[in-house]
């Protein structure tokens, strides 16, 4: 008896250490973002993303400018449609998407998304991520709950504007 828990013991300590560390990143995104460059597409949709040229602003963008300090990056800007960012966005081009996305965006069959981090009326707001990079997703979504009630500050502020 006493051997067979050993052996589960061994088992389980066997196991466990090839777990290694979750969530995981496949392709290491937020190792390469961290102290480096994070690649978000943007396309407009007043309040949460404004401007066309150069660096956007609006809710989305400023969580964005907020979360790259977070991690030591710069923001490298991405401006085009939302069809062709999420296209981007699915061939690893872009680590991030913004365009005041709601949750009941058809792309969700082929993009994977941020949980709602601002619900606005019945709409559910979300960010575009690479789909299986979830140590990133993780990271990016501690950012966004930390950030609830500046972004409902910010909403109210753009949306008075």
């Amino acid at each position: 008896m006493k051997q067979l828990k050993l052996v589960g013991l061994f088992c389980c300590l066997v196991y466990l250490s090839s777990c290694g560390q979750f969530p995981k990143d496949p392709e290491k995104t937020l190792r390469q973002v961290t102290n480096g460059t994070l690649k978000v597409g943007y396309s407009q949709n007043k309040p949460w993303v404004m401007g066309q040229m150069g660096v956007p602003t609006g809710v989305e963008a400023a969580l964005v400018q907020g979360f790259a300090r977070s991690v030591n990056a710069r923001v490298q800007w991405v401006n085009d449609t939302e069809q062709n960012l999420f296209e981007k966005l699915e061939q690893q081009q872009l680590h991030l998407v913004i365009a005041g996305t709601t949750d009941d965006t058809p792309w969700k069959k082929k993009i994977a998304f941020t949980r709602p981090y601002a619900e606005v009326g019945q709409k559910k707001h979300v960010m575009g991520v690479i789909k299986g990079e979830n140590e990133f997703v993780v990271a990016l979504e501690s950012f966004l709950h930390g950030q609830k009630q500046s972004i409902e500050a910010q909403w109210r502020h753009e949306t008075h504007r």
